[in-house]
C-alpha cells in the first residue's frame, strides 16, 4: 500500500471514529426542582396543546409535579404528589384529569408522567417489566423518532407493549425517570418539546 492510500484509508478511518463518537451524544437532563418540561399534545379537535410541567418539589419526602395553563384570562393549575414509594416501586399510571386547583396526592403504587426506579432498572436489565398491568419490552428507538429538545438528542430508552399499541420513550435517568414521549395505548399521547429553568 504506497503513502497516498495509506493516507486516505487513516483519513477515513478517522472520520468514521469522529462521526460514530459524535452520534452517539446525547443529553440526560438535569433532574432538579423549578426545571419546567413543556409538552406538546392533541386536544379532540387535532389543535396542538401546550402543557408546562414544573418540578416543584423533590426530594425525600416527596415529588411534586404542577401543570398550568392559560385559558382566556384564567391561570388553570393543579399539582400531582408523588410518593418516594411510588417513585421508587410503583407499579401503575394515574392517568385521570385534574379538576382546576387541585392537589392530587396519588397513591404509593402510582406515578404520573414517570416510571419507577424498579420498573427502569428490571426493563434495561431484563429486557422486559410490568407496569399498568401491561408487560413491556425494551426496543430500539424507531430511526427519525429520536426525541430532539433544542437541537439535542435526549437520552431515553424506548419500551412498546407486547400485544399492544402502548409506547414510551422514558428518560435514562434513575432519579427521576420521566415519560420523555408516548403514543398508543390507554394514556394520553404527548411529546417533550422544550426544557427550561
Amino acid at each position: 500500500m504506497n503513502l497516498k492510500m495509506k493516507t486516505v484509508s487513516i483519513a477515513l478511518l478517522m472520520l468514521f471514529v469522529v462521526s460514530s463518537v459524535t452520534a452517539q451524544k446525547k443529553t440526560n437532563l438535569n433532574i432538579k426542582p423549578n426545571l419546567v418540561l413543556t409538552y406538546s399534545a392533541k386536544d379532540p379537535k387535532g389543535n396542538e396543546v401546550l402543557l408546562p410541567l414544573e418540578i416543584k418539589e423533590l426530594n425525600d419526602k416527596k415529588i411534586v409535579l404542577e401543570y398550568s395553563m392559560i385559558n382566556g384570562d384564567k391561570k388553570i393549575s393543579g399539582e400531582w404528589v408523588i410518593s418516594p414509594k411510588g417513585l421508587e416501586s410503583g407499579k401503575y399510571f394515574n392517568w385521570q384529569a385534574l379538576n382546576p386547583s387541585e392537589v392530587r396526592i396519588l397513591p404509593k403504587d402510582q406515578t404520573i408522567f414517570c416510571v419507577s426506579k424498579k420498573f427502569l432498572d428490571e426493563i434495561k436489565s431484563k429486557k422486559t417489566a410490568k407496569y399498568d398491568d401491561k408487560t413491556f419490552e425494551l426496543k430500539e428507538i424507531p430511526k427519525g423518532k429520536e426525541i430532539i429538545v433544542d437541537g439535542k438528542e435526549i437520552d431515553a430508552i424506548y419500551i412498546a407493549e407486547k400485544g399492544g399499541d402502548s409506547k414510551y420513550w422514558i428518560l435514562n435517568n434513575r432519579d427521576l425517570p420521566f415519560i420523555v414521549n408516548s403514543a398508543g395505548g390507554d394514556g394520553p399521547s404527548f411529546k417533550l418539546t422544550k426544557v427550561s429553568k
